[in-house]
């Protein structure tokens, strides 16, 4: 859902701010452009860190924290 929202909520924001500031789409490429670049790299992060967490204690997890131990 936020891959969804969060750039349209962006775009209609530009747009308005388009139509307020006479800018033609500038405003509403820009803001929607971030919308999802900003709803990709939260959907990567939150992946990472469901995955980190379904990880740990797992067997292929403890060689690489030993090691990690050993080189602190």
């Amino acid at each position: 859902m936020a891959m969804v929202v969060t750039p349209l909520l962006m775009g209609l924001f530009g747009a308005w701010l388009d139509g307020r500031l006479g800018t033609g789409w500038v405003f509403a490429a820009l803001f929607a452009t971030l919308g999802v670049i900003g709803a990709v790299v939260s959907a990567y992060y939150r992946y990472e860190a469901r995955m980190a967490q379904h990880d740990e204690g797992k067997p292929w997890t403890r060689r690489a924290r030993q090691a990690d131990e050993r080189v602190s």
